[in-house]
């Protein structure tokens, strides 16, 4: 499927960026600056990274950040870098930390993200959510105004082209990586790939039911295939395609480890109990081997 937008903005191909001198450190605290006119914003090693690219017709956004104040430093940051609209939102995947925000940017942008995402993000919808988030403090009370959820506005199947302005965004589905519908943004002009929470920075990822890891290590050899020179993850900071090497390293020692203790006839819960991985002793998020060796079980057990 091919969107293809630039048409409608003849009168703008000529204009030269706005404010793509603007140096990450000008943004505030954890932006970084990709490439021209490529941010990301990832306040630490584990908080939701957002990301936008400007281009010649207007902003792509990618996720909606971690929280309503991010959000609003995001749509700050924006701002002191371009006056043009933010056309597209794209979600990596249907997890609030990456969605719940989508209100602060939509209007205008128009939010995308793979087929099933909708369905997910409606049945995982916290009601409570504002009114949870609201009580942490009258800051985050202001940036709350508005808050509703909004679901994609377009879901793609499998493949997705979108050509904005001077740019090119590739949508991947990824199947079974992470949450109900996942989505890596492939830049080839720039060689720059949003790899979704398939790979987090050296994190034990919090595997849902549906993953299956075989799918996930398909995925990373998938997304290595179109040799990025920066990967983005879905949290950490910004780094190459190590992350996937790193990954496929773990999974596979991770299910070697549990076939083989599995063969020795040991139960699940045996495993959990006397499993160690302490070449990752290093890692976040150390409490998530436990949902890591169930989905490592249930590929060996097939």
């Amino acid at each position: 499927m091919k969107v293809r937008l630039g048409l409608f903005f003849v009168a703008s191909v000529a204009l030269l960026f706005v404010g793509l001198t603007v140096q990450a450190q000008d943004l505030g605290p954890g932006f970084h600056k990709i490439k021209d006119g490529i941010y990301t914003f990832a306040p630490d090693q584990t908080t939701t990274t957002c990301s936008f690219a400007v281009t010649e017709a207007g902003v792509v956004m990618i996720d909606s950040c971690n929280s309503p104040l991010d959000s609003r430093r995001m749509a700050a940051a924006i701002k002191k870098v371009t006056d043009k609209p933010i056309m597209f939102l794209i979600d990596t995947e249907t997890h609030s930390d990456h969605t719940g925000n989508h209100f602060i940017f939509s209007p205008s942008a128009t939010v995308i993200n793979a087929e099933g995402a909708g369905a997910g993000m409606r049945k995982e919808y916290n009601p409570k959510r504002a009114e949870t988030l609201a009580a942490q403090s009258p800051e985050m009370r202001e940036a709350l105004k508005g808050e509703k959820m909004i679901p994609p506005h377009i879901e793609y199947k499998d493949r997705m082209t979108i050509n904005l302005g001077e740019r090119t965004f590739e949508l991947i589905y990824l199947k079974n990586v992470h949450s109900f519908a996942d989505t890596a943004i492939w830049m080839p002009k720039e060689r720059v790939l949003f790899a979704s929470s398939a790979a987090n920075v050296r994190t034990f990822i919090n595997l849902r039911p549906t993953v299956v890891l075989p799918d996930v290590i398909a995925s990373y050899k998938l997304m290595k295939s179109l040799n990025p020179e920066v990967v983005i993850a879905g949290h950490g900071q910004p780094t190459t395609t190590i992350i996937f090497d790193e990954y496929e390293g773990f999974y596979n020692l991770l299910m070697k480890r549990v076939g083989e203790m599995a063969a020795q006839g040991k139960s699940l819960d045996e495993i959990k109990k006397e499993l160690k991985m302490p070449e990752y002793t290093d890692w976040q998020g150390q409490d998530r081997l436990a949902v890591n060796i169930d989905a490592a079980y249930k590929s060996v057990k097939k």
